[in-house]
């Protein structure tokens, strides 16, 4: 199970906070700072020349003898999309795969809960998306959905990612290993923030950030298993590695900020709950 019933229970409490608002054709449950036409009473203004005089309320003017109108809080839905990299670098790792999948499932579950309109996309030929669905009735099926993806896909996932971007969408998740040349992940992620708020999981396992290798080993890149190299792997290896790890982090971290994109790197060593209710409350994105 993806969810268990007391991590369903805590998302309860929380929405998705995001400074976008994209207007739906359904109303939704989050407040604007402008006034429109809900059923939720906000306050009263005096009557000025060209308001709809259908909004004037008759009491009040019974008892001041001067035109008021009514406001009333204005409410609009929030468009919301999780793009998961299904890459079959993301699946080599049991532990690694079940902890993105959870993820993207907890994001698009509080997005139910909170009757936002919810994309869930596995970026893969195989993959089935789970397509801007409202509403909490439709929560076990996107976990179903979501139990039946595979990691297995070859080729560049943020190569494909633009393929497979929703449209009017105002805030998107992307949850990746980025285990691909930094330019090319930099390029493609500026290309797909445009008109949207976008944040980004970058995920790694415990055996990416800290391998535990020696001796002579042959390496494959199983993306490209004709792509291989044979090491004799040495502290001075390992320590050479790190630091190109870091380094490839931190280039993608600094784009991600200077172009306002959310960024946070994760890993197999934390749990669930830490990365949503810690590191994520922390930087504002769940409230």
């Amino acid at each position: 199970m993806l969810l268990s019933s007391s991590l369903r229970t805590r998302l309860s409490q929380y929405h998705w906070q995001t400074a976008q608002l994209k207007r739906g054709m359904q109303k939704g449950k989050r407040r604007s700072a402008t006034f429109g036409s809900s059923l939720d009473f906000s306050d009263f203004r005096a009557y000025q020349p060209g308001d709809d005089v259908r909004q004037i309320d008759w009491n009040v003017y019974a008892r001041t003898n001067r035109h008021y109108i009514k406001r009333y809080l204005d409410e609009q839905e929030l468009s919301l999309a999780v793009y998961l990299d299904c890459s079959l670098s993301m699946g080599l790792e049991e532990e690694k795969w079940q902890m993105a999948k959870t993820l993207a499932a907890a994001i698009g579950y509080t997005g139910l809960l909170n009757d936002d309109r919810v994309s869930v996309i596995p970026v893969s030929e195989k993959g089935h998306a789970f397509s801007r669905k409202k509403g909490v009735v439709f929560a076990n099926q996107m976990l179903r959905q979501m139990e039946g993806i595979e990691a297995g896909e070859t080729g560049s996932f943020t190569e494909k990612l633009p393929r497979y971007r929703q449209q009017k969408t105002a805030l998107s998740f992307i949850i990746s290993d980025f285990l691909e040349p930094v330019e090319q992940v930099v390029d493609q992620l500026k290309l797909i923030h445009t008109n949207q708020q976008l944040r980004v999981i970058h995920m790694l396992s415990e055996k990416e950030m800290n391998p535990e290798l020696s001796g002579d080993v042959k390496l494959i890149n199983v993306e490209q298993e004709t792509d291989t190299v044979q090491v004799s792997v040495t502290r001075g290896v390992i320590s050479s590695y790190k630091e190109r790890l870091r380094e490839h982090s931190r280039q993608i971290e600094k784009t991600c900020i200077d172009r306002g994109i959310g960024y946070v790197q994760v890993s197999t060593g934390q749990s669930i709950d830490e990365i949503l209710f810690s590191r994520m409350r922390k930087k504002g994105w769940l409230a």
